[in-house]
């Protein structure tokens, strides 16, 4: 099993190709069969493709500035680490940046993490 420094170097990496825009390394990170997605609490399923399509829309931007804040990961059963904790996204032009509550759970494939669910919600506006 994967130890948790490495969990955690995977979302700093996750951060990085997020600021950098990097579409095709973003929505590899999905499990291969779709990941729940639940915002504002209504969970839905997407399908790997429907993921890339997401990202792929000219309506996604990158952030100017993405941080994972009070991130606790927890290595469960084989092959699947729970995230908890909050994450800062700023958008382009923005005075502030909005602050998500953040709950993922990942599961290995291939000895690789795989996002097969993410939780964000709105939890307000943060000055930068």
């Amino acid at each position: 099993m994967t130890s948790s420094s490495a969990a955690r170097a995977w979302f700093e990496d996750y951060a990085r190709e997020l600021k950098a825009g990097d579409i095709s390394a973003i929505f590899t990170r999905y499990h291969h069969d779709g990941a729940w997605m639940v915002r504002n609490g209504t969970p839905k399923l997407l399908s790997f493709a429907e993921l890339e399509a997401r990202y792929r829309q000219p309506a996604w931007q990158p952030p100017v500035s993405f941080k994972w804040k009070d991130l606790v990961l927890e290595l469960v059963g084989e092959g699947g680490l729970l995230a908890v904790g909050q994450l800062l996204w700023q958008a382009k032009g923005a005075n502030t940046a909005e602050l998500y509550s953040y709950t993922g759970l990942l599961l290995q494939v291939d000895g690789k993490w795989r996002i097969r669910l993410e939780d964000e919600n709105f939890a307000g506006l943060v000055e930068v």
